[in-house]
């Protein structure tokens, strides 16, 4: 009898701790990623939301910049950025001239780490290539600045790297990027309709910027596929064009100002294989969809995409390009990409700042 009292108990406790670890799987979604903006306000913070296996975004917290920002969305594409390997996040302080980074978490908090100038004025956009760190200084005459980001998180100004841009006013300048294999930066300037290439020597250090004319008006976002393809968005005509970009800066046009049919055809994202180009085109509250070749021609699938509150700006992918997520009218929306490139949307979370700037996803 004692027996098989024990073994009743046992069986019972055994059907317990399988409930038990039932119910805690199906209450507490594993945090497999994290979305990160700054709300660019006066007193500057990153915003950070926790994304679920499935693609669901949670509100996770905000961690101060120690920074300033300046009350108003920026505008520019890449005001935040991650590291390939997602061990740190930078976020620009355009209203206190600044650069913050964040040691990032295994559950995707920021924790701040270090600050340092920016080496100019109105820090709009970074770009981030090993321990190579340029930000792009929108501020009076305009200028880029480069620095090495050390294993502890801490940036180093690189001596010399301060170089200009195509002209001391009305560049309206937007992003700067790095080439996939580092050798070339890239800036746009929408008010000159100039596209600016810039080389990078062995150290980090780049040279001065040699000047290319954009295919069409208003050069905007841009990102680059595995090789050195790269897809830029024409906000002043709503087209988007293809270039190869040489190791020595040069341009070569593939497809030129091809017609998405948006309104203020913007920010700029591709997907990991280098398959798809996402568009974002702010006055219509839309996102645009591209294919793109071997040879890096364009092919617009889908003029809409994909609905969002108005505007619609900057797009992120997460690290596998399974999630393609917006911010949008104080809103961040996720959506679900397909094979055939097509949007789901699946999540959205809202009250965010209208000043918020700047998407990185992982």
């Amino acid at each position: 009898m004692k027996r098989k009292i024990l073994a009743i108990l046992s069986i019972a406790v055994a059907v317990l701790a399988i409930f038990a670890v039932a119910s805690n799987v199906n209450a507490v979604p594993r945090n497999a990623g994290t979305v990160y903006t700054i709300d660019n306000a006066a007193s500057n913070n990153v915003l950070y939301y926790s994304r679920a296996s499935g693609g669901l975004i949670t509100v996770g917290g905000s961690v101060s910049t120690t920074g300033s920002g300046t009350g108003t969305a920026l505008a520019s594409q890449g005001a935040v950025a991650l590291t390939s390997n997602g061990r740190f996040l930078l976020a620009v302080n355009a209203g206190s001239n600044q650069i913050s980074v964040f040691n990032v978490t295994s559950n995707g908090v920021p924790v701040f780490i270090s600050i340092t100038s920016s080496h100019g004025t109105t820090p709009i956009s970074l770009t981030v290539h090993n321990n190579w760190v340029y930000v792009l200084n929108a501020g009076g005459s305009g200028n880029i600045a480069g620095f090495t980001l050390s294993t502890l998180g801490l940036l180093t100004f690189i001596t010399g790297s301060n170089q200009p841009l195509s002209a001391t006013s009305g560049t309206s300048a937007e992003q700067i990027g790095f080439s996939p294999n580092g050798k070339v930066l890239v800036v746009t300037e929408e008010g000159t309709n100039i596209i600016d290439t810039y080389l990078v020597g062995y150290t980090g250090l780049a040279s001065a910027p040699t000047t290319h004319a954009s295919v069409n008006d208003g050069p905007y976002g841009f990102a680059f596929t595995g090789v050195n393809n790269m897809i830029v968005s024409e906000a002043a005509n709503n087209t988007l064009s293809s270039y190869v970009v040489s190791d020595q800066g040069n341009l070569r046009t593939i497809s030129g100002a091809m017609p998405t049919f948006g309104n203020a055809t913007c920010w700029v994202a591709i997907d990991s294989d280098g398959s798809f180009a996402y568009t974002s085109n702010a006055h219509g509250g839309t996102i645009s969809i591209f294919s793109i070749s071997h040879s890096g021609g364009l092919n617009l699938l889908s003029s809409i995409a994909a609905n969002t509150i108005i505007p619609t700006l900057d797009l992120a992918f997460s690290k596998n390009s399974q999630f393609l997520y917006t911010l949008n009218g104080g809103n961040i929306t996720g959506f679900q990409v397909y094979n055939d490139g097509s949007l789901w949307q699946i999540t959205s979370v809202s009250s965010v700042p209208a000043s918020a700037s700047g998407l990185a996803a992982s």
